[in-house]
């Protein structure tokens, strides 16, 4: 099972690969939607950064829900959005 500190790891370092990627020589078209990926990894990382500074350990956890609007998919061992 996922740990807030491994997602979040994980959530930085695609963050640092999409700033590689925007760095490189892309279509204007390809760079607009990288930076938009980007801002919403951003505000991913700092929402699961607050998540692991407040503690919160059960997805059933009102600031879990409040959010991220993900749920634990506990059959497929995956993180949803709904």
């Amino acid at each position: 099972m996922f740990s807030l500190e491994t997602w979040l790891a994980q959530n930085v370092r695609q963050i640092e690969e999409l700033i590689v990627c925007v760095r490189g020589d892309l279509p204007d078209i390809a760079r607009k939607i990288i930076v938009a990926l980007v801002t919403v990894d951003v505000h991913a990382r700092d929402i699961v950064e607050e998540l692991k500074a407040q503690n919160v350990s059960s997805t059933s956890e009102f600031k879990w829900v409040q959010q991220l609007r993900y749920y634990w998919d506990e059959e497929a061992d995956t993180c949803i959005i709904k």
